[in-house]
């Protein structure tokens, strides 16, 4: 009860209120609301907390939709990526607990707005669809996710959402390509010592907001127009990611 009343404090509200948005964001898109959240964790506690609290939270927030998705989902089309994500992430997790806090916050703030940019300019990879573009997919992915903080998955987004698939397994692939990045970083991190029984609480409680969220995400998926969402998101995503760079 100690240790719960001291975690209980003003943070710990402005870590919840944060990840309401981001999980409306998760479970209208299906993916995207991680990287969200972690710039303002990073910025509330600090980037390796932040990030490894936003991983424990969106697993058990939408575990039930990443077990159906990874029963369901193309894995010749996603078993590399996700392979090739789970290296270059491990690796990548190595150097990142040991960083500089502020130099991991403004790394993350420039990834975040290069990735927005790529996003929201519309840009679909039209290139040759096979194991070399999947290995470099999913590479890039994880070393931006597990050097930096950043969840790199939209990059992953972008590949599958270019591919022939229908709508419903671009939405599989993608779901299940995320469980397996968000299953090999908790395991990194928790190699690397990171998760503490505070830090598991906190993200305990912290939980049922984003569930909610992604709840009220997927509600509005049926209600409101793709782009008006999407330029949203973008708006969001730039602020954060300017915050992180001059706070």
């Amino acid at each position: 009860m100690e240790t719960l009343s001291n975690l209980l404090n003003f943070n710990l509200l402005l870590a919840a209120l944060a990840v309401f948005p981001s999980g409306i964001i998760q479970g209208y898109a299906g993916f995207g609301g991680a990287l969200v959240a972690v710039p303002f964790l990073a910025i509330i506690f600090d980037p390796v907390t932040g990030f490894a609290i936003i991983l424990f939270v969106v697993l058990f927030g939408q575990g039930s939709h990443f077990l159906n998705a990874t029963k369901r989902a193309d894995w010749v089309e996603v078993g590399p990526v996700a392979g090739a994500s789970a290296i270059t992430m491990t690796i990548g997790i190595i150097f990142l607990v040991p960083s500089d806090p502020e130099i991991i916050r403004k790394c993350m703030g420039v990834i975040i707005l290069c990735i927005t940019s790529l996003m929201a300019s519309g840009w679909n990879y039209a290139g040759r669809r096979g194991i070399v573009s999947r290995l470099f997919t999913g590479g890039l992915s994880g070393a931006i996710t597990g050097g930096f903080g950043v969840p790199g998955f939209p990059l992953q987004v972008l590949y599958f959402h270019s591919s022939t698939s229908t709508i419903e397994m671009k939405r599989l692939n993608v779901l299940a390509a995320l469980a397996c990045g968000l299953v090999v970083a908790i395991a990194g991190l928790t190699f690397q010592k990171i998760y503490t029984q505070e830090m598991l609480i906190r993200a305990f409680i912290i939980a049922p907001t984003f569930i909610v969220g992604a709840k009220s995400g997927v509600i509005i998926f049926q209600l409101a127009p793709a782009d008006w969402f999407k330029k949203i998101t973008y708006l969001i995503l730039f602020i954060t990611a300017v915050m992180l760079l001059v706070l």
